[in-house]
């Protein structure tokens, strides 16, 4: 199937996010945004580590090969607050801020769906890394494993960081 007919037979409107997920090991989703349609076939954006773009016909093309549609997450409100969101995905083109934690796709779908900037992602692993790291270094103390109790601790830290990030964008 190609975007065109992905577009149609989804009935995709404006500011709606299409989640991708990785055919091979594919522990993250991708979020790009539909922004509507030109001359030359539906427009999508999305936040790479090369920065905010719209992405060519042939690219998401290219990326269907790579990615699996997940699901479509339909921008909320009425036709004017998708409206906004469109200008809000624009607003952001050519931006070359990519952080894998601080500012990637998750997070720019939800600053155009939204006007606010997080990612479920990163607080999930936020979570994770957290629980395990906790788990790791009580458990390094009890059983006097000096290098479990270090790395459950440094995993704890690390997870304690991306809740903090996650908390942090979510509350901007």
């Amino acid at each position: 199937m190609n975007i065109n007919q992905y577009v149609l037979k989804n009935q995709l409107r404006p500011a709606d996010a299409v989640i991708l997920h990785k055919k091979f090991m594919g522990m993250v989703d991708h979020f790009v945004i539909y922004v509507g349609n030109d001359l030359s076939g539906p427009k999508f954006t999305a936040n790479f580590t090369k920065g905010i773009k719209v992405l060519p016909n042939e690219e998401i093309n290219k990326q269907l090969e790579k990615y699996v549609p997940k699901k479509i997450e339909r921008c909320p409100g009425n036709n004017f607050d998708r409206q906004r969101a469109v200008d809000r995905a624009l607003s952001r083109l050519g931006e070359k801020a990519y952080g894998f934690f601080s500012n990637n796709c998750e997070h720019y779908k939800n600053f155009v769906h939204y006007g606010k900037e997080y990612s479920n992602q990163v607080d999930a692993a936020g979570t994770t890394l957290t629980a395990t790291g906790g788990l790791m270094a009580v458990g390094g103390v009890l059983a006097s494993k000096k290098k479990t109790r270090n790395w459950g601790a440094v995993l704890l830290i690390l997870g304690l960081g991306l809740k903090y990030l996650a908390e942090r964008n979510n509350n901007s």
